[in-house]
């Protein structure tokens, strides 16, 4: 089990959160893709080949628990809301070509942005072209 997989657990229960069947897939369905990013809709069809009787919205409301409880953010590119695991300050770096989305860490230039635009940065988009 990896940490991410161990922390969220350990966050649920802390929160007095029942670990039914389905959300222990869906934090099993997070962790296998999180570095892609995932949609929700890539989320959805994944638990539901386990779980098929369930319904969207109650993986949106589990995923709006799992924000709540700081495990995840979400973000949109092309119109699609994806999933983000890591939810210290950084850059998704979304390359427009291949629509493949890498992580990147400029602590300089996220503190650079905070001080131009005032306000906390969770996470900068950037859609790189060519």
């Amino acid at each position: 089990m990896s940490n991410w997989k161990n922390f969220a657990i350990e966050k649920m229960r802390k929160a007095n959160l029942k670990l039914t069947p389905q959300r222990l897939k869906l934090i099993e369905v997070i962790e296998k893709t999180r570095y892609k990013h995932p949609s929700l809709n890539e989320i959805y069809d994944e638990v539901k080949k386990e779980y098929p009787t369930t319904s969207f919205s109650t993986l949106y409301s589990n995923l709006l628990i799992l924000k709540g409880l700081n495990l995840i953010e979400f973000f949109s590119f092309e119109r699609e809301t994806r999933l983000e695991v890591n939810v210290k300050p950084h850059i998704n770096v979304v390359h427009a070509d291949t629509g493949e989305i890498s992580d990147f860490v400029d602590e300089e230039l996220i503190k650079n942005i905070e001080r131009k635009m005032k306000k906390k940065v969770k996470m900068i988009n950037v859609l790189v072209e060519g």
